[in-house]
């Protein structure tokens, strides 16, 4: 793929997330928010603007990385996800006080992240083993076709031919 198309999926995802984050936060604020004449201050809605793009190039990046070990993948998607969660929508929108509460929200994360990825890598495990890989099948009966002359006669002894070890000479 070229740079083109890898930019056309990031920003598509960056639009799909942006939505999906802003219309979750209004949807926790309405159901949280006592007092509904307020609305969500305008600077964390466009905070999630730089969110739902490092959330985009992260699963860009996760899934059409395929030189990459999966390991390292991970830990690039993690980096991204958990750091853009953590810089574009907590520490901006965040109250005066103690900052016990940045390390309680940066573990759960970091748990729920971990239960999403494992059950998401576990999936992909599954479909790898089950699915056939096709590069590496090699045709066994195509080799005994080539051998075979024209008149549909094998080009083999009997006494070389595996089926015929049994047989009495």
């Amino acid at each position: 793929m070229h740079a083109k198309d890898y930019l056309k999926k990031i920003g598509v995802h960056t639009c799909i997330y942006f939505t999906a984050t802003t219309l979750l936060l209004l949807f926790l604020y309405f159901v949280m928010s006592i007092d509904l004449t307020n609305g969500i201050h305008p600077l964390a809605q466009i905070c999630i603007l730089p969110f739902s793009f490092l959330l985009g190039v992260a699963n860009v990046f996760f899934k059409y990385a395929e030189d990459w070990e999966i390991g390292w993948r991970v830990a690039i998607h993690y980096c991204l996800t958990l750091g853009g969660a953590f810089t574009c929508l907590y520490l901006p929108n965040k109250a005066e006080g103690n900052s016990s509460g940045g390390l309680i929200i940066f573990v759960v994360l970091t748990v729920l992240y971990a239960l999403v990825m494992g059950i998401v890598l576990g999936v992909r495990a599954r479909i790898r083993r089950v699915t056939r890989d096709t590069g590496r099948y090699k045709n066994l009966y195509k080799e005994n076709d080539s051998k075979k002359s024209k008149s549909g006669k094998s080009l083999k002894n009997d006494k070389d031919d595996y089926q015929n070890v049994f047989k009495k000479n």
